[in-house]
């Protein structure tokens, strides 16, 4: 295989490559953050749904804390509770009486999303009160724990804040937090395991998962959001007295401050939220079993290369440069879409981030060097065609590629047709070596060329020493003005061979001779050849009689020979001398032919 085209596709496995590396590594910043920005998305596209009915939040709200200005004092010594409530932190006991409401109403299991990790402020008679209270309960009791860590000196140092109360179920209510500062994850047995290898003691399972029957799962898992703050059923601790038992029968109460002043605020996908109502949405999710799941290292680096695999024999017919990128944009999206399927029916998070730019990674080098290659293209076709069309029929092609290109597949018009061809050309070529005829013959062409596309001629092509030109063709700008345009075309023609003439005879060069034909009628113009090689030209009896027209300048004396035709179309704009009237095969009949003398006033 040569270099050429083995390097280009070895190229288009780097950002394979480097996506498969960067996926296998513990923390990739840059797929985290496309990722955490994705997924969050996912959430949006989906919106917000119905909480899990057997959830229930006791919130310690803003009201709660300010209970001295919503009530009177009479009305707060209505209420036992009411007359305990105020500035945070609030007695021990009246928590305690708070989560044995709930439990005596039936509750399944309280979990405190508070952590008491030191003693009660209104000291030890408080503490053996909330004890007292919640001992005979602490079967269907969780109380918070929090991981912390802090680095001193470059040594990371942990520290399990948990309950000062031994007898009570801890529960840990660390979240993890995606690439964007949201608690996305609840961490699993393993998260916690490797976590809390320094502590001897029982390790404590996450706080939803301690409250709930179901075992808590080893691998961490995606917490399955509701929707935004407050989708969970909120009660204020302050309504506790009026709330009927029947609302906290056979549920989960999570017991913990929702007011912004508390300080306790996570970011999650729909927006900031309660750190209570963050572990509501973790509980409901493994009640539920709706935890998004990531794949294993294996699976995620056997979808990648499948997807890679698909994605390279998808391309590798693409023979243009758009369509290219545009297959890879396309991809893109529907691996977007899928992905949110299998996140939204299947709980899978897929390396999404991986999967959007494993495509663009292919198609976009790929396509854009098509691009760049097809543009190098353009720029030279539109050089071949400028020598061989005027600038103005040129432009007007390239503003209306449609309308040209639907002529171009052959149509009858109308056109004026110019031969021209060196005389004496045979001896000329066994007089000089090859390399100098050659260089005689382009420079002859060039300027022939120039004068005719000068006038909007289409040099329909150079047959040896010859040269065929049409006027009208694929646009027409009225049969007279083409007719004319010819004519000048002609006429300068012979004037740049006598300037040519001088020049070569400076240079002990033989002078050159031609002969130039004109006539005008109807042809049949468009794309001629095979599927592989076409070229625009024109057939029809016009383009015999002209090269025939041509071929008596040689017999008639005369450069340049018009048609009566020709004639009759520029009228007076030309100088013409009679020459009668001649017989040319493949004519039924004789035509009148003139000799060119000079061109009218204008």
């Amino acid at each position: 295989m040569r270099l050429g085209s083995w390097l280009p596709r070895s190229l288009l496995l780097l950002p394979v490559l480097l996506l498969l590396g960067l996926e296998c590594l513990p923390e990739h910043p840059g797929l985290d953050l496309l990722d955490a920005q994705l997924y969050s998305q996912f959430f949006r596209w989906r919106g917000p749904r119905p909480a899990d009915a057997r959830l229930r939040i006791l919130a310690i709200d803003s009201d709660s804390l300010q209970l001295e200005q919503l009530l009177t004092p009479a009305e707060q010594h209505t209420q036992p509770l009411w007359r305990q409530m105020g500035p945070w932190p609030w007695p021990r006991r009246l928590q305690a009486q708070l989560a044995v409401q709930v439990l005596r109403s039936g509750a399944r299991g309280v979990a405190f999303d508070i952590v008491y990790s030191q003693p009660s402020r209104y000291g030890p008679a408080d503490d053996r009160a909330f004890e007292q209270l919640l001992r005979p309960w602490r079967s269907r009791l969780v109380f918070a724990a929090a991981l912390h860590s802090q680095d001193l000196g470059g040594l990371e140092q942990q520290q399990l804040q948990g309950p000062i109360y031994g007898w009570v179920r801890r529960g840990v209510t660390n979240l993890l937090q995606d690439a964007q500062g949201r608690s996305v994850s609840l961490p699993g047995s393993d998260w916690l395991a490797t976590e809390l290898t320094g502590w001897a003691t029982a390790r404590p399972a996450t706080l939803a998962a301690a409250l709930t029957e179901p075992p808590a799962p080893a691998e961490n898992l995606g917490i399955d959001f509701a929707g935004p703050e407050g989708t969970i059923p909120q009660i204020p601790a302050w309504q506790l007295p009026q709330t009927p038992a029947a609302e906290w029968r056979d549920r989960w109460v999570l017991i913990g401050g929702t007011a912004p002043e508390l300080g306790d605020r996570h970011e999650t996908p729909f927006g900031s939220s309660s750190g209570v109502e963050v572990q509501a949405n973790a509980l409901a999710t493994l009640l539920q079993g709706s935890g998004h799941r990531s794949l294993p290292l294996a699976g995620r680096l056997l979808l990648l290369v499948g997807v890679s695999g698909l994605a390279g024999l998808g391309l590798r017919h693409s023979r243009q440069g758009l369509r290219t990128v545009s297959a890879g944009l396309l991809s893109a999206a529907l691996l977007l879409g899928l992905g949110y399927l299998v996140w939204l029916w299947a709980h899978w998070q897929l390396p999404l981030a991986a999967l959007v730019l494993l495509p663009l990674g292919i198609a976009l080098p790929h396509g854009g060097s098509q691009l760049w290659r097809e543009q190098s293209e353009r720029r030279y076709l539109r050089d071949l065609l400028a020598r061989r069309l005027s600038p103005v029929l040129l432009q007007e092609i390239l503003r209306q590629p449609d309308r040209i290109w639907t002529q171009l597949q052959g149509q009858c018009c109308f056109c004026v047709v110019l031969f021209s061809d060196l005389q004496g050309f045979t001896t000329l070529s066994s007089e000089l070596p090859a390399d100098r005829l050659f260089t005689l013959t382009n420079r002859y062409f060039e300027r022939m060329a120039a004068v005719i596309l000068d006038q909007g001629g289409l040099i329909d092509k150079f047959i040896g020493d010859a040269v065929m030109a049409e006027f009208g063709v694929p646009q027409s700008r009225g049969n007279r003005a083409e007719a004319l345009a010819a004519v000048r075309a002609a006429w300068a023609m012979q004037q740049q061979l006598e300037q040519l003439n001088r020049e070569l005879a400076t240079e002990g060069l033989p002078p050159l001779a031609h002969g130039i034909g004109l006539h005008c009628g109807e042809v049949m113009a468009g794309n001629l050849g095979s599927p592989k090689r076409l070229e625009y030209s024109v057939i029809g009896e016009t383009v015999n009689l002209t090269s025939r027209i041509e071929a008596l300048t040689r017999t008639l004396g005369h450069p340049i020979l018009l048609s009566q035709t020709i004639v009759e179309l520029v009228g007076d704009r030309v100088k013409v001398e009679p020459l009668g009237l001649h017989s040319l095969r493949g004519s039924p009949r004789p035509l009148e032919l003139y000799a060119l003398r000079g061109l009218g006033e204008s």
